[in-house]
């Protein structure tokens, strides 16, 4: 999870007026805020928030020089006593319909304070008002250890032999590593399972993006070539899971986080490996339990089988029957506003409305990119290759249901 760290000052603004003259409109209270980094291309930086559109608008026409700039919004590293004297930090001032930025030529040091000052007597139009002091500074980089594996993905301890993919989550963002040099899937043989075999090749080797946002969930692929039934490679090597067979998959612990530093502790997830599931998802085939209307009581949706994890979040809702026939209700979801929790290793989905539940119909609505861990989608088989069918496929399924009046 990424944490904001802002550093806040308030100003009153003090407006001067003249002798029949109206007064110049100066804004609201000024704040100054350090913002950390939002990725790998968008920096920390500072910004100062209260500017009129006004007071903005004139000091995007000045054109100042760095060196008008730094007298009005001067960024020095030290605390409140420290670095007076130092020059000021260099870099690029710009202004947006909001805010008048600051973001560093060089980043700035995690660990490190750095004072900030606003004068805004020294605008193009002034504001009659004292300057803005503030330090602030980004966290200081961990040097222990700490980020840990959270959870995977399917957590079951039967998983179908035909999996396509599994997610790892992780405590805390990670590097860019790719995870096929810290993820090794082995078979466990002999009677007690003492032996631990590598299973080479289990894995889809592409040098690629396979991390969430915010680089706190990876994406595992086998390989689809091994696990898709009649393709050469399943032909001639056969899936890495084998039904019937046990195996466990470990992350070392020398896979590095954001800073660099190696994971807490190494992970293990054994299970053993079942029947393929092939066929298609039906949602006739879900169990549902409905609420009762007047409450906050959650809708509760149980699955044949696990659903992918990620993606179920994202492409199941719930909506009114008059929502499906307006325009884009296809693919925005969910219409009615909830929260939505995964339950019994992704057998069960949980959906608490925000608001009490109204008597009437419903729809639970599927996305069509909805899928499980094979990659089976509803109405669609991972297995197949071609339907036979020229119809184009459906933006989204829908079952119905009822809530009932509480009596």
């Amino acid at each position: 999870m990424r944490h904001r760290f802002v550093a806040v000052v308030l100003l009153s603004a003090a407006v001067g007026c003249g002798r029949g003259t109206a007064p110049e409109p100066t804004g609201g209270a000024l704040h100054v805020s350090l913002h950390p980094a939002a990725s790998r291309v968008l920096p920390a930086y500072v910004d100062v928030t209260g500017l009129s559109a006004s007071e903005l608008a004139s000091l995007r026409a000045a054109h100042l020089g760095e060196a008008e700039w730094q007298s009005l919004f001067t960024v020095r590293v030290g605390g409140e006593a420290a670095g007076l004297d130092l020059p000021a930090v260099g870099g690029r001032y710009a202004v947006t319909d909001r805010a008048l930025t600051f973001t560093p030529r060089f980043p700035f040091d995690p660990g490190r304070s750095y004072r900030i000052t606003f004068d805004p007597t020294k605008m193009p139009r002034p504001r009659q008002a004292a300057s803005v002091t503030e330090v602030v500074g980004l966290p200081p980089v961990a040097t222990v250890p700490s980020t840990v594996v959270t959870a995977m993905h399917p957590s079951a301890d039967v998983v179908p032999e035909n999996l396509l993919r599994i997610y790892i989550e992780f405590s805390a963002p990670m590097g860019s590593h790719s995870g096929l040099d810290f993820v090794h899937l082995l078979e466990r043989t002999g009677a007690d399972g003492g032996t631990e075999v590598p299973v080479e090749g289990s894995f889809l080797p592409v040098d690629a993006n396979l991390w969430s946002p915010d680089h706190t969930r990876y994406t595992l692929y086998f390989d689809p070539g091994r696990v898709k039934a009649g393709i050469f490679p399943n032909r001639q090597v056969g899936r890495p899971l084998v039904a019937g067979r046990r195996y466990v998959l470990t992350v070392d612990s020398g896979w590095t986080d954001a800073n660099s530093l190696p994971l807490k502790a190494g992970y293990r997830y054994e299970f053993k490996a079942g029947p393929a599931v092939d066929e298609a998802i039906k949602m006739s085939d879900w169990k549902i339990k409905t609420p009762l209307a007047g409450t906050r009581e959650p809708l509760v949706v149980t699955f044949a089988w696990p659903v992918d994890h990620a993606v179920v979040v994202r492409a199941l809702g719930v909506e009114t029957t008059g929502a499906a026939s307006s325009p884009g209700a296809t693919s925005a979801l969910p219409i009615v506003d909830g929260d939505i929790a995964l339950q019994a290793h992704d057998t069960r989905w949980v959906f608490t409305p925000t608001a009490p539940w109204t008597a009437g119909e419903y729809n639970l609505v599927a996305l069509s990119f909805l899928e499980d861990p094979q990659g089976n989608r509803v109405g669609r088989a991972f297995e197949v290759f071609d339907t036979g069918s020229n119809e184009p496929t459906p933006d989204a399924f829908r079952t119905a249901f009822t809530v009932a009046p509480r009596r």
